[in-house]
């Protein structure tokens, strides 16, 4: 018995064809997702990149905004002691005190920010020397005013000292800023060009996702498609390429032992002739459910479905050491939902026969570009079938070949001999066996 590709039901691409795009896509969907990860850590290194870059702007930005904080003290301090000498009014000293404090606290700052950098650290060196100088000529004209001699305080300040030590403080100051200006611009401009690479980058991780997602939904459809022309459980392994797959040409396949159960739902004709057409297709939708979930249970492959029976095979497609006991397995499950879908059911009890025997066969794909079929060839197959059309004679629901139960090491217990007598259609005496009572 064989699984068939009816022309009705035959794709618009050869079979074959259809699987070199399916391994294909696959082979994209691989290069794809590589892309997808190279993008994505790009873009991750990026991100670290960038981190650091808006570091260095951060960092640049305090040093710029300290400089300027110490720039501003230090002229506040200068204000009040020209404001203390004019007027003699003591709170222009508290400027001058606060601005000293801060100062004071200001330049440590400011030297480990810029510790790092060579040329920043020698205008550093000469920075604090030249405050050093500057608040030494405030404090002599404050010494002065202090020791009764305003006019002398007031004349060092026109000598034009102060000024000179504060022109060169805004000197080195200015030094200090340009230098992280021209950084800061450098910084902004790798940052603004991460910004765009990152963005770029984005775009293209987005877009190989849409291109996964559309080959990932074509796989999906195509495998749907592939399951319809043979067994859902052999799509995969065609598609990679699988043991079923080898040998070439137009015909493909292996010798193996396999276990072979024929299924029959006994009086469907009559059935079929007294009800509707919609109760026989619900008796029938019924009828497979249970076989689907039978084999799904118990690992076997539904070769084809044929009106009111089935073939399902075990061992296939990889091969198994118990497929004999999962096909002992599967008859016996088969037998408990039937009954259980009789006792929910308000129609007449649907009886089934089973046939379970094991064996070398043939088994593969055959056929050429235009139709492929599933098949299951040689005498096993036969002979379960033979042993399904034995349950009507012996009105038991399983019946099972020696073969089966020395393969599966089931119990003698479990099964007693019902007939040794020839099947139908051979010579040699052949013991059957029946489940125990």
């Amino acid at each position: 018995m064989t699984s068939d590709i009816t022309p009705a039901a035959r794709p618009r691409r050869p079979l074959l064809a259809r699987l070199g795009l399916v391994r294909t896509r696959a082979a994209l969907t691989t290069v794809g997702a590589a892309l997808l990860l190279l993008v994505g850590s790009a873009n991750g290194l990026l991100l670290v990149w960038q981190s650091s870059v808006q570091h260095r702007i951060t960092h640049t930005l305090s040093v710029n905004r300290i400089l300027m904080q110490v720039l501003a003290d230090l002229l506040d301090s200068e204000t009040g002691q020209r404001g203390y000498l004019l007027t003699g009014d003591p709170a222009f000293l508290v400027p001058y005190t606060a601005g000293l404090a801060r100062v004071a606290a200001e330049l440590p700052l400011l030297e480990a920010e810029l510790r790092s950098a060579a040329s920043q650290e020698n205008r550093i060196a000469a920075l604090k020397p030249a405050i050093a100088r500057k608040f030494a000529e405030l404090d002599r004209t404050l010494a002065l005013d202090r020791a009764g001699d305003r006019e002398g305080a007031l004349a060092l300040v026109r000598a034009g000292e102060g000024k000179a030590e504060m022109d060169g403080i805004r000197r080195i100051i200015e030094a200090i800023r340009a230098e992280e200006d021209a950084l800061l611009l450098g910084y902004q401009r790798h940052d603004h060009r991460i910004e765009t690479m990152v963005g770029i980058g984005s775009i293209v991780s987005v877009g190989i996702m849409a291109l996964l997602a559309v080959l990932a939904l074509r796989e999906a459809a195509r495998r749907a498609a592939l399951s319809r022309f043979l067994p859902a459980e052999l799509a995969p392994l065609l598609e990679r390429g699988g043991s079923l797959a080898q040998g070439g040409g137009l015909r493909f396949g292996e010798r193996r032992h396999a276990a072979i159960a024929f299924v029959d739902m006994r009086g469907s004709t009559a059935i079929a002739e007294r009800a509707d057409p919609e109760t026989v297709a619900i008796l029938m939708t019924g009828f497979r459910r249970c076989v689907a979930q039978a084999a799904r249970e118990t690992g076997g492959v539904i070769d084809k479905f044929m009106g009111d029976g089935a073939l399902v095979v075990f061992g296939v497609p990889e091969a198994r050491a118990n497929a004999a006991a999962s096909a002992l397995a599967f008859a016996g499950r088969l037998e408990t939902l039937v009954a259980r879908w009789n006792a929910d059911s308000a129609q007449a009890p649907v009886r089934i026969g089973i046939g379970v025997h094991c064996g070398e066969v043939f088994v593969g794909v055959v056929g050429d570009d235009d139709r492929l079929e599933f098949t299951v060839l040689g005498d096993a197959v036969n002979v379960a079938a033979r042993l399904e059309q034995a349950t009507k004679t012996f009105g038991t629901t399983i019946l099972v070949s020696q073969a089966a139960l020395d393969a599966a090491r089931a119990s003698g217990t479990e099964w007693h001999e019902v007939s040794r007598s020839a099947l139908r259609g051979r010579q040699e005496a052949f013991p059957i066996y029946g489940r125990a009572a």
